[in-house]
């Protein structure tokens, strides 16, 4: 079989980025096969309890597996602990005799989204947040995880989309934060251990006010003042004008502490409702210098509910990192406060302020709670959804060695499918657990496929082709054409050349001006089943072009070429297209039906329009039933058109081959005719040359170019034998 992309435009256009080679045969990307062989189904189980916590005592009579509603019988049943895989993929792990620790051939792998989520950094801890993702990138996660990077702050920003090229994913996280690094924690620890503003008045009296004596009166301002249990040898100063303007902060943040406990949740919340609509197992490496709480038990307690049904595991790091301050001492502080005023309740004595002071008892306390002790949220928000928290350290590589593992900790069920039909359809997957307080997450369906000899697992855009190829509506956002030429015959089978013609103009084109270029990017995949709907045959082939912007007008006039040959036994078969644009994310979709007769005496192939002759350079390819021998030395391919609408100037030429049969010992002829509106215009009988090397005779000859609807009718004739082709096409 050979598979070919052109894009057919002037002898004179400059394409630059050549179509790519076809994708059957090529390495698959790892994580995205939705596929069977022909023999059985192996699909990955993550299950999980109501906590988020692994299941790792699951039993076969736990899970039932439903495929298309009808269950399914489970073959194999066995736990695959994550660590085995890491060992096994770094080259570190004993291999024991009979065990297998890889996934089979082909199995319905769970989907691992990894989301790396920046939330909450100042110039301080960015720098750490970026070290820790760099770090973990870098230990070693399973091929199957996709990974995307996200900042979270008045919403959820996307920094680079899911990829599995590790290093775009850094560049973008990187080019997110601009800016000088300065050390803000020593301010950030003043004002979470520091006490508020106390404004009282001070009365000194001299003498009786009645007698002539004197009374004055000034206000004393305290509070502000440095923890010096938290705050180990800050450089902050400690002196009247800066002690009040702290502890001005440190009431309008205690003031507003709800407000900002609300936003965190808020926060946490439309992230988990944006992730959730994700398919597979999400693991999110929460990157934070700490969670502000609204204080509400009930309301923390729904959104980790949330996270667990949407399978969503938070991995959480303090990127605090390592330091002599501590939250916990400024949590420590806060709660004394409030004990100290706790133990003042008793007392009849005290200023208006210190009174004001006990009233606020428990706001302190809930404050030393709530926005304080930050790390406790994380690790709450952590351990509540199956992950665990990093803090207190600056070596993370234990920490995200531990989370590599968790994320390709599954389970892997075999199955033999009951229906041994694959005509490229959406089968649907639903797995049941005996336990309801369980949740289990894997493929929803796959894409019935055969093994056709050993192909390659589908790519993205394959599915996503096979995606449109099953919808109830098919899509059709622009035309092409499609055609099964047919060509030389072999013992019991017949080549069929799959042409594909897209009009340029129908793809769209984004500019890249520090190029001076355009790029357009076509993609396509098709099917050939045969009368059962069995797929018989699977193309594929990604193909972007970078043209000139000079170019562009010329371009946009022409077509995108995709060419493959198959070889078919005789029988009815029927093509299924679909044609992705890349840069618009549009898809068109279409179906042909030929019938491949069973070859007899001479044969004569399809006859198709010239769109252009080209030079052959290089090695000829004989598998090309388009390339031909023109003369000594002279070898040429025919660019054919499809388009079956020509111009009133045109003047069209046709290719076709005869293939003498080899029983009959006559020279071969051929008998032409041309009619235009069904009147015949002329007629001729011509004999032909000898066949060549490959005992074929290549054909090109001028047609008829009179306005309306013109025919080239060809009779192929040897001996009794004959066979007859006709092509229409309309002349403006």
């Amino acid at each position: 079989m050979s598979r070919r992309a052109a894009f057919a435009l002037g002898l004179s256009l400059l394409v630059v980025g050549q179509a790519g080679q076809a994708q059957d045969g090529g390495a698959a990307s790892p994580g995205v096969t939705i596929r069977s062989s022909a023999q059985e189904v192996v699909l990955d189980l993550v299950v999980r309890d109501s906590r988020g916590r692994a299941v790792k005592n699951l039993q076969p009579g736990d899970v039932s597996i439903f495929e298309d509603g009808v269950r399914q019988d489970i073959r194999n049943f066995r736990f695959v602990n994550g660590r085995a895989v890491v060992e096994q993929t770094s080259g570190k792990g004993k291999k024991e005799r009979g065990a297998t620790l890889t996934a089979s051939a082909n199995p319905l792998q769970a989907v691992n989204l990894v989301c790396i989520v920046f939330h909450d950094l100042d110039p301080y801890n960015r720098k750490n947040a970026m070290d820790a993702a760099r770090e973990f990138l870098q230990s070693g996660l399973p091929p199957n995880a996709w990974v995307a990077v996200f900042s979270l702050d008045t919403r959820l920003n996307v920094l680079h989309a899911f990829t599995t090229n590790r290093s775009e994913l850094m560049e973008a996280a990187a080019s997110a934060f601009t800016g000088s690094t300065v050390d803000f924690m020593s301010v950030a620890n003043a004002v979470l251990t520091a006490s508020p503003t106390i404004v009282t008045i001070e009365e000194s009296v001299n003498g009786t006010p009645a007698k002539g004596g004197t009374v004055t009166a000034g206000p004393v301002i305290a509070g502000g003042e440095l923890n010096p249990r938290a705050i180990n040898g800050a450089d902050i100063s400690n002196s009247p004008a800066s002690n009040t303007q702290r502890g001005d902060v440190v009431s309008q943040r205690r003031e507003f502490g709800a407000i900002k406990g609300m936003q965190a949740m808020d926060q946490l919340d439309d992230m988990i409702r944006q992730f959730g609509t994700l398919p597979g197992r999400k693991t999110v490496l929460f990157l934070s210098p700490g969670l502000a709480t609204t204080g509400d038990a009930d309301l923390f307690k729904s959104i980790l509910d949330k996270a667990n049904r949407a399978a969503i595991s938070f991995y959480a790091v303090d990127t605090n990192g390592l330091t002599e301050n501590s939250n916990g001492l400024a949590s420590a502080a806060q709660l004394s406060h409030s004990a100290t005023i706790s133990a003042e309740q008793g007392a009849k004595t005290g200023s208006a302020a210190d009174t004001m002071e006990r009233m606020r008892q428990s706001d302190y306390t809930l404050d030393a709670v709530r926005t304080t002790d930050t790390q406790a949220s994380l690790r709450a928000l952590a351990e509540g959804t199956g992950g665990f928290l990093t803090g207190s350290t600056n070596d993370f590589r234990k920490s995200f060695r531990r989370i590599v593992e968790d994320v390709d900790t599954h389970y892997e069920a075999t199955y033999h499918p009951a229906s041994d039909k694959y005509d490229g359809h959406l089968r649907t997957i639903e797995v049941k657990l005996a336990r309801p307080d369980w949740n289990v997450e894997s493929r929803t369906g796959y894409f019935a496929m055969p093994d056709l000899g050993g192909s390659a697992e589908l790519l993205p855009y394959e599915m996503t082709a096979l995606a449109a190829l099953n919808l109830r509506t098919l899509p059709h956002a622009f035309d092409f054409q499609t055609a099964a030429l047919q060509f030389r015959p072999g013992t019991g089978d017949m080549q069929r050349e799959l042409v594909f013609e897209v009009p340029a103009r129908s793809l769209g084109s984004s500019a890249q001006p520090d190029r001076r270029r355009h790029r357009i990017h076509a993609s396509i995949l098709a099917l050939v089943k045969d009368a059962s709907g069995q797929v018989v045959e699977k193309f594929s082939q990604d193909s972007p072009y970078e043209i000139p912007d000079e170019n562009l007008a010329s371009a946009e006039n022409s077509t995108v070429l995709f060419t493959h040959s198959v070889n078919l036994p005789p029988g009815h078969y029927r093509v299924d297209t679909a044609v992705l644009d890349r840069e618009t994310k549009h898809v068109s979709t279409g179906s042909i039906e030929f019938n491949n007769p069973e070859p007899k005496g001479v044969g004569l192939s399809s006859i198709v329009l010239v769109q252009r002759l080209d030079p052959v350079k290089g090695r000829a390819d004989d598998t090309n039933p388009f390339q031909f021998q023109a003369g000594e030395g002279q070898r040429r391919e025919v660019i054919p058109e499809l388009s079956a609408t020509l111009k009133a100037d045109a003047h069209p030429y046709v290719y076709f081959v005869i293939y003498p049969g080899k029983s009959s010992p006559e020279q071969p002829k051929i008998h032409v005719e041309f009619l235009v509106d069904g009147r015949m215009l002329a007629q001729q009988t011509v004999g032909l040359p000898p066949a060549d090397a490959s005992g074929a005779i290549p054909m090109v000859i001028a047609a008829a170019a009179r306005p309306g609807k013109c025919e080239i009718r060809i009779t192929a004739l040897q001996g009794n034998a004959s066979m007859q082709q006709s092509l229409t096409y309309t002349v403006l």
